[in-house]
């Protein structure tokens, strides 16, 4: 156990896997102020539910503060300059709380729904400070950024309350902000504790206009008789080169109120994330969202919580509940018990971790976590967590199903070219044995509104070995297959398919008939690389992403202008799962006649083939095996001899890769297949 300091909202870093993770190469960032269009979250697949913080019925308000008469006279600012200083919007101010910010970038996202918003509420307009509602004139208002604003609430007296919680509404979109509430025990000659706000945000992501936040401060202000708090706009964020703050933080209903008795809550602790899962056992394994049924392995899950409620927790465990598509539960995983847990007591994934668990098959699972103890039940407890997984015939990605923000060509210092992700293949073909390959029919990607629709992408299928970040791949390296598309604004705004099919031709009861048929590959684990080429003046790529996990090392990879490869950015988790999907593919088919009569004569396996092989003849007997190649020249001319349901085995391994026609004569059978050699 560990006692307090809950800080919510630290670096995300894989709880199994801390080396992995920090075995990332990550890039500043290179984000610049433009117009705020925040592009609405899509929840395009499954349905992921997060934990909401829920206020309790029956609560006990020791002090509130709803700006209905303006800032306090009590309180005080204090921020890195005189003119960065929150304001007071109320019904006959000018501007009124009507308005939100007058910022040239975020005019217009409107005010904060809290409420009492009706009577006012205060704003720390970042926006307008730095640019004096102007874009023109970016750093040349009443407060340019890097600026910090603090509001800095009265004295107040909570020497009878051990047990407290704050509440307040908020809302606020990110550009490059920390945000935080700040305690002091003496009167404010101190500050000792800190809650980091927003972690979550990316850049150009909001919450939404009525967000309630609430905090157990116990260990803080709990007591004692000087409390005070500091709101803090810290429009000093690091790692964007190019400027930091902007946007707005809007506060209303401020209360400090008694606690619930018995809530336990997710928390990142020590580096770790709040909730986790590791694949295959193995922490540098990516976390795909969707598993393809060739591929399927073990999943294991593991928490960090702490004890939120006035009363001690014992027993405390992780539940995680899997159900299937049609809501049946399939089974419970439970982790070993910990605690006992009192208030503010932290119990970290070294206990909390389940046992592995294999999905049985294809299908759409929900996987619910759960924190139960001797007085939280699983269906009573409110730390709950429904996250969607799939295990697919055909899709393959590393996203969960969510966007979360989106990244492009600008989001990084030397500008974004190219970005991936990346995807075990080890198994082959289950409807292929033998032969080695996996079969591609494409790649989806979740491109935005915003991209140029007149670029042009490649993509291309890299096999890892030998990648390393800045240096990427080693020298003389090729694709195992690329491709170039050009886009068209029926492409954006959604998940769109870019095909790797081919078309080739099935002979059929003495007929070629035209198929469209999958790339195929070795096994092996590929990087799915997309290179971007904007082609519009000014024109970005911008792909959607999703972070409900961090993902360890390789998982996912970008290159910038300058060479060097990444993976991710420093203090952030805007590219973490881009939503660049893999399309996998049944072998194809290349029979040469569904005649009855023929089909229990013979067959070829693997086909497509790397080279070796096998002919299956169900009738005895002599049989002439010929192989050519589409030009006619004869690579093999064999005599076969063979008894009923007899095996004969052939190696054309010495054949270059392509389509060659391999006929077979004798015992009234004359036939010729397409037999493809990889």
């Amino acid at each position: 156990m560990k006692k307090a300091a809950i800080l919510l909202g630290t670096i995300f870093v894989g709880s199994f896997g801390l080396s992995a993770q920090s075995s990332k190469n990550l890039a500043p960032s290179a984000y610049k102020p433009e117009v705020y269009k925040p592009e609405v979250k899509k929840q395009y697949q499954g349905n992921t539910q997060r934990n909401t913080l829920i206020e309790s019925a029956a609560v006990t308000t020791f002090w509130s503060e709803d700006f209905a008469s303006g800032i306090p006279s009590g309180w005080s600012q204090n921020g890195n300059i005189a003119t960065s200083v929150w304001e007071y919007r109320g019904p006959r101010t000018v501007p009124s709380n009507s308005t939100g910010s007058r910022g040239a970038f975020a005019a217009g996202t409107g005010t904060i729904q809290s409420s009492s918003a009706g009577n006012g509420f205060v704003i720390f307009d970042s926006d307008y400070l730095d640019n004096g509602g102007v874009a023109a004139n970016a750093g040349s208002g009443p407060s340019p950024t890097p600026h910090i604003g603090r509001l800095m609430t009265d004295t107040i007296d909570l020497s009878a309350q051990n047990a407290v919680e704050l509440s307040f509404t908020s809302y606020a979109p990110q550009f490059f902000t920390n945000y935080f509430v700040a305690f002091s025990k003496d009167g404010g000659a101190t500050w000792n504790d800190t809650i980091e706000l927003f972690t979550e945000l990316e850049v150009n992501e909001a919450s939404v206009e009525d967000v309630q936040l609430s905090f157990n401060v116990s260990g803080y202000i709990g007591g004692e008789s000087e409390a005070m708090m500091q709101f803090i706009f810290a429009g000093n964020k690091p790692g964007n080169i190019n400027g930091t703050g902007y946007y707005f933080w809007q506060l209303d209903d401020i209360e400090l109120r008694s606690l619930p008795e018995n809530e336990i809550r997710f928390t990142d602790l020590g580096g770790a994330p709040a909730k986790d899962v590791t694949f295959n056992g193995d922490p540098a394994y990516g976390k795909y969202g969707t598993l393809n049924d060739d591929q399927n392995v073990s999943l294991s899950f593991d928490a960090n919580v702490y004890n939120y409620g006035s009363a001690t927790q014992g027993n405390v465990k992780l539940e995680v509940e899997i159900f299937d598509g049609n809501g049946s539960l399939v089974t419970t995983l439970t982790s070993p018990a910990g605690g006992p847990m009192a208030m503010l007591d932290s119990l970290d994934f070294t206990i909390l971790n389940t046992p592995s668990w294999t999905a049985p098959g294809p299908d759409n699972y929900s996987l619910v976590y759960k924190i139960t103890s001797d007085s939280l039940s699983s269906s009573n407890t409110t730390t709950v967590d429904t996250v969607a997984f799939n295990v697919s015939e055909n899709t393959y990605a590393l996203d969960w199903g969510l966007i979360d923000n989106y990244f492009d060509t600008q989001s990084a210092a030397g500008d974004m070219v190219a970005a991936g992700t990346r995807y075990s293949l080890e198994n082959e073909d289950s409807d292929s044995a033998g032969s080695g390959l996996v079969f591609i029919d494409g790649v989806d990607i979740f491109l935005s509104l915003r991209t140029d629709s007149t670029a042009d992408l490649e993509i291309a299928i890299y096999d890892t070995a030998g990648f390393q970040f800045n240096a990427g791949f080693p020298g003389g390296t090729t694709p195992q297959t690329s491709r170039t598309f050009t886009l068209n604004a029926d492409l954006l705004g959604q998940l769109s398919r870019f095909s790797f099919t081919e078309t080739d031709s099935v002979y059929n009861n003495g007929t070629w008939t035209e198929v469209e048929v999958p790339q195929a590959i070795p096994t092996g684990t590929y990087f799915v690389v997309v290179n971007f080429f904007p082609n519009a003046t000014n024109g970005i790529v911008r792909i959607a992403n999703n972070a409900s996990y961090p993902q360890p090392g390789e998982a996912s990879i970008f290159q910038t202008g300058d060479g060097d490869w990444f993976g991710g950015f420093l203090n952030s988790n805007t590219f973490e799962a881009p939503i660049i999907r893999l399309v996998v593919a049944d072998a194809p088919r290349y029979d040469v006649s569904i005649k009855e009569a023929d089909q229990n004569q013979f067959s070829v396996y693997p086909n497509p083939t790397n080279g070796e092989g096998s002919i299956l003849f169900e009738r005895g007997g002599e049989y002439q095996v010929r192989v050519l190649d589409m030009t006619g020249a004869l690579h093999l001319n064999e005599t076969m001899t063979v008894n009923e349901n007899e095996k004969r085995d052939f190696n054309l391994s010495n054949l270059k890769s392509g389509v060659y026609m391999m006929q077979i004569e004798g015992e009234g059978l004359n036939k010729t297949i397409k037999l493809r050699v990889q």
